[in-house]
């Protein structure tokens, strides 16, 4: 065991000392490592835009929100206090101006990774009128979900770029040394087939690792010094699937080792496996996933167009609509309205508008489920997509993928709800907005979702696949020259 050790110690000084040698080792490091600053780079500049986005956003409508409660404090016996005072109390003037923000803050690990952070709006305005319709106002219809790399972060650094930098360099670890006839030299030293591109595996993995770690402790730097944002266990999640990822790389090359005769039979083979897991098989789980679960974007946009029509000024219809409202929210049934009351064709069209987002909501939650299992299926078959699979964790674990943006809409449905809980009984009941029906009014606050199993199981799946090739192509190397 003791003399195995040695073999390999030397084998790993071997190599040390080939990759320190050869300059264009160190400047292809060199140029991975700017690139992943780079990266880097792109991730905290579109961070820092979103933040700054949503706070200004958000003060500008809190700001205006104020301003229309400060009527409140106006002197009535000035006109203009009375329009202010008036403004703030009428239920249908002040509907107009009230206005709530909501708006999803990025999490810690948003910095490695933009996802479908553009794709998808990242704050909303909250108003009295149909949530759907708002949404599909503001957010585009549809909501294409890539398997492939949109963005230039350190998500695509990692699981794009590293791979080819382990292939360049771990290809040909075994067949260079046989074409130039050096094998028997090597050989002589007692080292084994196995001990040489193992050692060589392990020298590769662990300045990738040592790369990655540098960049990963200066996005943790930024979080804490631009965002005020902590490390938690999501951004050392991030750190330990990079490292699976990378193992698994390492064990390709080194089955590209055990199975290839020669430099050029091996960089044909290092070739074709970047190249399929990287690109080709992405895109084919794509296409099956896009026709095995067909989304009806059609649906959806419907829901964005505003009821048209005189209906709402039709006193039969309007007493149906508000007592179908009646029935959906019970508090409201014994509602004091009268047709002949200004509020009451507001109040009609107040009623329609949330019927009509009840009647949506099974329609808008299979349109998002169906998104999402599209996501599953290309999260779930890292057994031969480990590429797609792991960029859909890693977007996962930053909050910036299909799941975290449907349950950033939820919660802002709930804001949009507790808003018509503080706004409706005031209208329904014929009464003037209190100064304390707006402190009623909610703050919208995001709360990331927890990690999920999908992302556990695709984490097995790559450890299972990793150690399959390793064995295998371990089995092979001991019986190789």
């Amino acid at each position: 065991m003791k003399l195995q050790n040695r073999h390999k110690g030397i084998a790993f000084n071997m190599h040390y000392w080939f990759l320190k040698k050869q300059r264009v080792n160190i400047l292809l490091f060199t140029v991975f490592m700017l690139t992943g600053l780079y990266g880097l780079y792109q991730g905290f500049a579109f961070k820092q835009k979103q933040i700054r986005t949503i706070d200004a956003f958000r003060s500008e409508k809190l700001k205006a929100l104020n301003e229309l409660k400060s009527g409140f404090a106006m002197d009535t016996t000035k006109p203009e206090g009375k329009a202010a005072y008036a403004k703030a109390t009428g239920i249908i003037s002040s509907n107009w101006n009230i206005v709530l923000p909501a708006g999803k803050m990025p999490s810690g690990a948003a910095v490695f990774n933009i996802g479908q952070a553009d794709i998808f709006p990242y704050y909303y305005t909250i108003k009295n009128e149909s949530f759907f319709m708002q949404l599909f106002k503001q957010g585009e219809i549809a909501n294409p979900l890539r398997s492939l790399a949109g963005h230039f972060d350190i998500s695509f650094w990692i699981v794009y770029l590293l791979p080819l930098l382990v292939v360049i360099l771990c290809f040909n670890t075994l067949s260079a040394q046989y074409d130039n006839s050096n094998w028997k030299l090597i050989g002589s030293q007692g080292i084994s087939a196995r001990q040489w591109v193992l050692s060589k595996c392990l020298l590769v993995g662990l300045l990738v690792c040592a790369m990655v770690t540098v960049i990963f402790i200066i996005g943790l730097a930024l979080n804490y010094r631009a965002f005020k944002q902590a490390p938690v266990a999501g951004d050392f999640l991030f750190l330990l699937i990079t490292v699976v990822y990378l193992a698994f790389w390492l064990a390709v090359v080194y089955a590209i080792n055990a199975y290839t005769k020669n430099t050029s039979s091996a960089a044909l083979a290092g070739g074709i496996a970047w190249i399929a897991f990287c690109f080709i098989i992405p895109t084919l789980v794509t296409s099956i996933a896009e026709k095995t679960i067909p989304v009806d974007n059609t649906l959806v946009s419907r829901m964005s167009r505003r009821p048209q029509g005189s209906k709402f000024d039709d006193t039969t219809f309007a007493k149906q609509t508000i007592t179908q409202l009646g029935i959906l929210r019970p508090q409201y049934k014994q509602t004091t309205l009268r047709p002949q009351s200004p509020a009451f064709v507001f109040a009609t069209y107040m009623s329609y508008h949330e019927l009509m987002d009840d009647t949506n909501r099974i329609a808008v939650n299979d349109y998002f489920n169906r998104i999402e299992q599209r996501q599953q299926v290309t999260n779930t078959t890292t057994l031969i997509n480990p590429a797609a699979g792991i960029d859909g964790i890693f977007a996962h674990l930053a909050a910036n993928d299909a799941q975290a943006n449907h349950d950033f809409i939820w919660q802002a449905k709930a804001l949009h709800q507790g808003l018509h809980d503080a706004y409706f009984p005031p209208l329904f009941f014929e009464k003037r907005l209190a100064e304390n029906d707006y402190e009623r009014f909610p703050l919208f606050s995001y709360k990331p979702a927890t990690i999920s199993a999908n992302s556990i199981l695709t984490c097995m799946e790559l450890l299972l696949s990793t150690a399959f090739i390793f064995l295998i192509s371990n089995r092979r190397l001991k019986k190789k020259w």
